[in-house]
């Protein structure tokens, strides 16, 4: 890996890694980010927020809308752009809980952007249908049931708009968690746009029995039709000319890249400027692998931090500290079901008293119950001498058996909760029962070479090889080579820094972890978020949703380019009126030819429509030509485009 001017300065640092080994980390500096959350207006409380948010122009009045979900206890948020740069949120909530994947589109062809709401199926129970709300002049109304898309329902993930037979409409698809015992409706389900407001259920063969939960829409051979990249495991489905999606992934992916695991969200970007969309593919465990014998401990600190299935089972852990320790950060994700999980001390089993829980924290988020400490408690080995022989009741057991060992066991008769949670301080080592969870899995990078993909991960930096949950791209520096900004998990309740990763121009990576862009003292892991100009002044910004009891925080990028330039191009209707989805901008200078595709900057269960695109032009003085191509073949060619400045094409009315 060479480092090169775009580089500023290039440092070490050593930083902890799972379970306290060190790695070491190569840093690209020169990016720079300011979080603006309050000053806009953002506001959120902290939640589960399932996999970043949908970014769309609603109403086309040339502001984005930030589609945010709160998966859990709090309903979907919406926030409407305004002109002196701040949002404002709307009225009532957009959707209300069990909130997944959030697509915008303008089904309907009226020129504003109605949304498909994707609502989980209670774990098999109760499946539902994607909830259709049609925009009227900025008040969304329920049309689930006349437009005839409520009779197939599922355990709801991911919905895309996608215009699958080209006449111009946009039909859509739904990816669906894995069918219980007893569904007798296909799991993933297309529906075509009959052009009069109304869907038909079309039967889609393979794609209807596909193993997954995301997708990111591209077009990976450059035919101008939408394929799929489906995952986890991951698959590549072309687009076909008719009505449909066939799977190709043994014919472009290379062996050891075929049905990866672990695969948490997905970007596609030119990164070469060669004309056609390379990946970028996040890999890490889910809340349910993470929940899993998983255990972090902080040698530098001495906490210690436990996480562990909600099953039926018994297990524990040792380790050594002095003669007192302080318990803090116990909580459960009940299944369904209320449920008690106190902590018994020593041999007696004597029930820890609870103290007040901490301002703010709600009983209702299931997350804290009866009997267990919300605010750190200290316990001295006097209060916890000895260690029970029998363990009927569920709960955490927790006793001092002398010279500085400790332990402590978990007890459950029934599969009571999602994930069990416990952190001590004043630990000084650990001795494991188990072998614990490895949460370190490397990401993939893909160049897209004619249609075939080839591997060159290696040209990724190390910070690529943790548990990555995000990813988003962007030319955050205007030089006209796409980077990617990647949002790390981070340990079991430490956030860390997510890493930049910074183009430099062969290929490979160099990362930034002084961006700016983490708040890393709230709480939340890294989950997902999108790239994009929030403020048209010609630098891409993030919004970032922080997941696990986290916020959505906005950062706006601040660097100094010293001379770079850009362009920037809002893309409206064509003249017979299809809608921007798909389609495809070609920017071509004295020394580079650039291209993009509207879309999502990066996917997971929500998809974004940035039709106001960015482009990072160095320091390349003039724009020679502009080429926009519509999804349905129309296009307009631009020889005057001016830079610094936004150009709108299309129609907006």
């Amino acid at each position: 890996m060479r480092l090169t001017s775009k580089t500023a300065t290039a440092i070490m640092i050593l930083l902890s890694g799972c379970q306290g080994n060190e790695i070491t980390e190569h840093e690209s500096k020169g990016i720079e980010f300011v979080e603006i959350t309050d000053e806009i207006g953002l506001k959120s409380v902290p939640t589960w927020k399932y996999g970043g948010p949908a970014i769309a122009d609603l109403n086309h009045d040339g502001h984005y809308e930030f589609l945010l979900t709160n998966h859990h206890i709090e309903p979907a948020q919406l926030f409407w752009g305004q002109k002196d740069g701040n949002i404002r949120e709307h009225n009532v909530p957009i959707a209300k809980f069990d909130v997944h994947g959030i697509a915008p589109g303008d089904y309907d062809g009226d020129g504003d952007n109605d949304v498909l709401v994707s609502l989980g199926g209670g774990n098999g129970s109760k499946p539902q249908p994607p909830r259709l709300l049609r925009n009227d002049d900025g008040k969304f109304v329920d049309v689930t049931d006349e437009v005839g898309i409520a009779h197939l329902g599922a355990r709801g993930r991911s919905v895309r708009w996608v215009d699958m037979d080209l006449d111009g409409d946009l039909d859509f698809l739904q990816i669906n968690a894995r069918q219980v015992v007893g569904e007798d409706m296909p799991r993933n389900i297309l529906f075509e746009n009959l052009g009069d407001g109304s869907f038909k259920y079309r039967e889609g063969g393979e794609f209807e029995n596909i193993e997954a939960e995301r997708v990111l829409l591209t077009d990976f051979n450059n035919d101008h039709i939408t394929d799929l990249i489906l995952f986890s495991p991951l698959s590549i489905w072309q687009g076909q000319t008719g009505f449909g999606f066939e799977e190709v992934t043994e014919a472009i992916l290379p062996e050891n890249v075929r049905s990866a695991e672990h695969v948490m969200a997905v970007a596609d970007a030119d990164i070469d400027n060669d004309g056609d969309l390379d990946l970028y593919i996040a890999r890490g465990k889910t809340y349910y692998e993470i929940a899993n014998n998983s255990y972090h401990f902080d040698r530098v600190s001495g906490r210690l931090d436990i996480r562990d299935e909600g099953n039926k089972g018994h297990d524990g852990i040792g380790f050594l500290a002095g003669e007192e320790i302080t318990l803090s950060d116990f909580s459960h994700w009940a299944r369904g079901t209320n449920m008690t999980f106190p902590v018994y001390l020593g041999a007696d089993k004597t029930v820890l008293d609870v103290p007040p829980l901490p301002d703010g924290y709600r009983r209702d988020s299931g997350k804290v119950i009866e009997g267990v400490p919300s605010s750190p408690v200290m316990v001295p080995a006097e209060a916890a001498l000895g260690f029970p022989e029998t363990f009927k009741e569920n709960g955490w057991y927790l006793g001092y058996i002398g010279n500085g060992q400790w332990r402590m066991e978990w007890h459950l008769d029934a599969n009571l909760a999602w994930d069990i949670r416990a952190s001590i301080q004043g630990v000084s080592r650990v001795r494991a029962d188990w072998q614990p969870q490895k949460l370190d899995v490397p990401d993939l990078l893909l160049k897209n070479d004619g249609g075939q993909f080839i591997d060159i991960s290696q040209n990724l930096p190390v910070e690529s090889r943790g548990n990555n949950w995000g990813v988003t791209n962007g030319d955050f520096n205007n030089d006209g080579l796409s980077d990617f900004f990647v949002f790390r998990f981070g340990e079991l309740r430490k956030r860390v820094q997510d890493a930049l990763m910074v183009n430099q121009g062969d290929m490979s990576f160099l990362s930034n972890l002084v961006h700016g862009a983490n708040v890393l003292d709230q709480g939340g892991h890294g989950d997902m978020g999108a790239a994009f100009d929030y403020d048209f002044d010609g630098r891409v910004d993030l919004l970032s949703g922080d997941d696990d009891d986290g916020r959505w925080h906005l950062y706006k990028n601040e660097t100094e380019f010293e001379g770079s330039n850009y362009a920037l191009f809002r893309i409206g209707y064509s003249t017979a009126g299809v809608d921007p989805y798909a389609a495809e901008i070609t920017i071509k200078t004295p020394n580079k030819t650039l291209f993009k595709r509207i879309g999502s900057a990066g996917a997971v269960h929500s998809q974004s429509q940035l039709n106001i695109v960015h482009f990072g032009l160095g320091d390349d003085e003039k724009i020679n030509s502009v080429n926009i191509r519509w999804r349905t073949g129309e296009e307009i060619e631009l020889d005057d485009a001016q830079l610094n400045q936004l150009i709108s094409v299309g129609k907006f009315d």
